[in-house]
């Protein structure tokens, strides 16, 4: 992908399931535009593949799952310093304790700055994080928490596109398809207010509000390869107004059935987008033949007057779910539910294409068994179905129709060594129809993306995850995967996923050096390839190796220093197209961290 354009996968599918605290952001993009700060937050959770056992979603890639940093009732905070490569420059402050005598109101305040070139040429970053939250006690079984938080960030030479992986050229890793006046600023505001409450010692209720305001503002270069030559085929200028509204309420606890307890959570989400585009072109730099081993980003300066071009469209989700987790036996437990959910786009796109869509009373179950079989080690299956509305169109401009699909897992789970060391395997297929495949670009002048659809893509593979401690100075996760994503002919599609990956991360407290932590971490992904109608590209099979080490000086003062990259591997970030982005090549930071 493009250097701040992100988009993350799990198990040969696009990860669209975001949550903030276990909230589901309903209309979220399966990708982010600008860098993502997560310093706000405590902790990242990530699951793999079908989420219906943890939840409201059928999603068969996973669920990330971002925990907001809370306010904490004792004073204490945090101050780091940060550099490194490319004369990265970054500064962290967290502050979080009462602001009452009794403890009943708390606050927290996150603020982060950061500066940075980059290997990529013409290339830079300046990014700010302000989030502060405050907690009331409103009585003695219900809380009242409301947050702000503001992020801009700031990119130079941002790209629209790459460079052309297919043409044979060997470029330089800082080779940037970006010119000298290309820009992309996103700023992102949240406000967000929370009220949980215990109805009684067993069931609670959460009410969720919360609302974002994105607004993108960029001037972007595309490079196209027409027959071995590489010419300037867009200059655009481009804002994005997009305004999301969520409210969620939830209610979970525990019932009694048959002289057994069980858990159940009922729920209701209502979500909203506005989005605006505008965007406006300069034809007249159009066709010019670029170099990328010598270009220094120079064009003819744009003027951005040329065909305007907009689209406006709302976009609302109503959705109820109900689950449970039912102990049928004291080792076997049913975990089962639904989600009826109802879509609704209106509004047109870019060259008034029709937007509009409805999609009532979609129906996504789930099933699953839980068997214990002894105090540490338990087994599963589960059922999922998932239902996912897209935004593409086909080769007749007409959106196509949602993607839908079934996916099946077994797995075993474990817990070693008095609950330090955790290990999973699991083994799953999903099938999916009306998956949308790039097909090629229209002819009837807009040059608009078009997409033919397959149905019957399977995916199918294990997942072997190991986590936890070895020994009281080994630390150790480690998780593999090896997959197959085919169509219904058994052919290879989606073949820019590798299909084996795994990851390591061994860390060592050596005994005789009190406060010393080293560790290396290790990450492999098989070869991977694209075809498309404009070129193909390979990439092939790659390793990475990183390692870092941490001095705690006092238990106010820690030390930190890492090696990124360490063998300079080279390689793309993304094959996801055939303009790529080459990966970061070996680079290095430290950091020195103050608590109190």
């Amino acid at each position: 992908m493009e250097a701040d354009w992100t988009q993350y996968t799990s198990r040969g599918f696009e990860i669209k399931n975001f949550l903030i605290d276990g909230v589901s952001l309903l209309l979220n993009y399966s990708y982010k535009y600008g860098d993502i700060d997560t310093f706000a937050y405590d902790r990242v959770e990530v699951t793999k593949g079908a989420s219906g056992l943890t939840t409201i979603h059928g999603d068969p890639s996973g669920t990330v799952n971002m925990i907001r940093k809370r306010p904490t009732q004792e004073f204490k905070g945090l101050v780091k310093l940060s550099g490194g490569s490319w004369n990265k420059r970054r500064v962290d402050a967290d502050i979080s304790g009462s602001l009452t005598q009794s403890g009943d109101v708390t606050a927290r305040l996150i603020v982060s700055k950061e500066k940075s070139d980059s290997y990529l040429d013409r290339y830079e970053s300046d990014s700010t994080l302000i989030s502060g939250i405050v907690e009331a006690k409103v009585s003695d079984d219900s809380k009242l928490s409301i947050g702000l938080s503001r992020y801009e960030d700031k990119n130079k030479g941002s790209q629209w596109g790459g460079i052309p992986a297919f043409n044979g050229i060997d470029y330089d890793v800082s080779t940037n398809a970006a010119s000298d006046w290309s820009y992309r600023d996103v700023l992102t505001n949240e406000a967000f207010v929370e009220f949980d409450s215990n109805i009684n010692d067993n069931w609670k209720v959460k009410t969720t509000y919360l609302y974002k305001n994105i607004k993108q503002d960029a001037n972007l270069i595309n490079l196209w390869d027409y027959s071995g030559d590489l010419k300037i085929d867009g200059a655009q200028d481009y804002d994005l107004s997009s305004k999301e509204h969520l409210l969620d309420l939830t209610l979970n606890g525990n019932y009694s059935l048959f002289n057994k307890e069980h858990k159940a959570v009922f729920g209701i989400n209502y979500a909203k987008r506005n989005v605006k585009e505008n965007s406006l072109y300069d034809r007249n730099i159009l066709g010019t033949i670029i170099d990328l081993q010598s270009w220094d980003g120079s064009t003819a300066t744009p003027v951005f007057n040329d065909t305007p071009n907009n689209s406006k469209y709302n976009e609302k989700l109503l959705a109820l779910f109900f689950a449970t987790n039912y102990n049928i036996l004291d080792d076997l437990s049913l975990v089962a539910g639904t989600r009826y959910s109802n879509w609704e786009t209106k509004g047109y796109g870019y060259w008034n294409s029709d937007k509009s869509s409805k999609n009532n009373g979609i129906l996504t179950p789930y099933i699953g068994l839980v068997y214990k079989i002894s105090d540490n080690i338990s087994t599963y299956a589960s059922y999922t179905t998932s239902y996912t509305p897209q935004s593409e169109i086909d080769k007749n401009a007409v959106k196509i129709d949602p993607k839908e699909g079934t996916t099946y897992e077994l797995g075993i789970k474990s817990k070693l060594f008095d609950d330090k060391l955790n290990t999973a395997f699991s083994v799953f297929k999903t099938k999916q129809d009306n998956v949308a495949q790039w097909a090629g670009r229209l002819s009837d002048g807009t040059n608009r993306t078009y997409y033919s659809v397959d149905d019957g893509v399977q995916t199918k593979g294990f997942e072997v995850e190991l986590s936890g401690a070895l020994s009281d100075s080994i630390d150790v996760s480690f998780g593999y995967t090896q997959l197959k994503v085919e169509d219904a002919n058994g052919k290879d599609t989606q073949t820019y996923i590798p299909r084996k990956t795994l990851k390591a991360l061994l860390s060592y407290k050596p005994h005789f050096v009190k406060n010393l932590k080293l560790g290396t971490a290790f990450k492999y992904n098989s070869k991977t390839s694209i075809n498309q109608w404009y070129g193909s590209a390979k990439q092939g099979a790659y390793s990475l190796v990183d390692v870092f080490a941490n001095y705690k000086i006092n238990k106010n003062l820690k030390l930190s220093f890492n090696v990124n990259n360490i063998t300079n591997k080279k390689y793309y970030g993304s094959l996801i197209k055939s303009y790529v982005t080459y990966a970061a090549p070996r680079n290095i930071g430290a950091s020195i961290e103050y608590k109190f």
